[in-house]
């Protein structure tokens, strides 16, 4: 039986295009949720990053601020003990070296000190006494025909220019010493500094 043009054509739509129409359909709708999936995917990383990006731009603001502040404390700390040096450790200066360089004061506190130090060290140590190169032609006659009939100790008198006041003592051969020249000026220095700090600077500032 010979079909008609229509016939054929109305089963090439039934048969072929509908199935491949609807097929399509399919086909796009599942593309289309595909995408929506592949969009909620892509919003929701995008959402993420952006707040892990916020809440990183957040601790490197707080971070920032504490080095800053760490920075300025200790800019403020620096600065207060430079202007601490330039104004104290010279007043201190000022007020102790021309009462250190009086030769009956040093002379006495000379005696004192090595006194107290034969007793601490013990009398088997070889002491030495070291004094400012300038003080020698002073100090020597006073050395050789005084100071030897009060201390009985073996004992070494250097003079040298490493001293500009004062006077340093200690185990001869040990290379260190009990400081008298610029400790002095330290210790003096340090007793002051709190009382500076009190008038000069913030309360804050100087509390430990």
């Amino acid at each position: 039986m010979v079909k008609t043009l229509g016939e054929i054509t109305t089963e090439l739509t039934q048969n072929v295009l509908e199935p491949a129409k609807a097929e399509a359909n399919i086909i796009l709708q599942n593309a289309h949720k595909e995408a929506e999936k592949i969009i909620a995917a892509a919003q929701l990383e995008d959402q993420k990053i952006r707040e892990k990006t916020k809440k990183e731009i957040e601790n490197l603001k707080k971070q920032m601020g504490i080095d800053l502040e760490t920075a300025c404390r200790n800019f403020i700390i620096t600065l207060e003990e430079r202007l601490e040096k330039v104004v104290v450790d010279p007043v201190i200066e000022e007020a102790v070296k021309p009462v250190i360089d009086d030769r009956q004061f040093l002379e006495t506190m000379i005696l004192e000190v090595l006194a107290g130090y034969l007793h601490r060290v013990g009398k088997e140590h070889h002491i030495e006494v070291l004094l400012p190169a300038e003080k020698k032609r002073e100090l020597e006659t006073w050395f050789m025909e005084k100071f030897r009939h009060k201390i009985s100790h073996q004992l070494d008198v250097r003079f040298t220019d490493k001293i500009s006041f004062g006077f340093k003592i200690g185990v001869a051969g040990e290379g260190s010493h009990v400081n008298f020249t610029e400790g002095l000026i330290q210790v003096f220095s340090e007793f002051c500094s709190p009382r500076f700090r009190k008038y000069f600077f913030p309360e804050r500032s100087y509390k430990k």
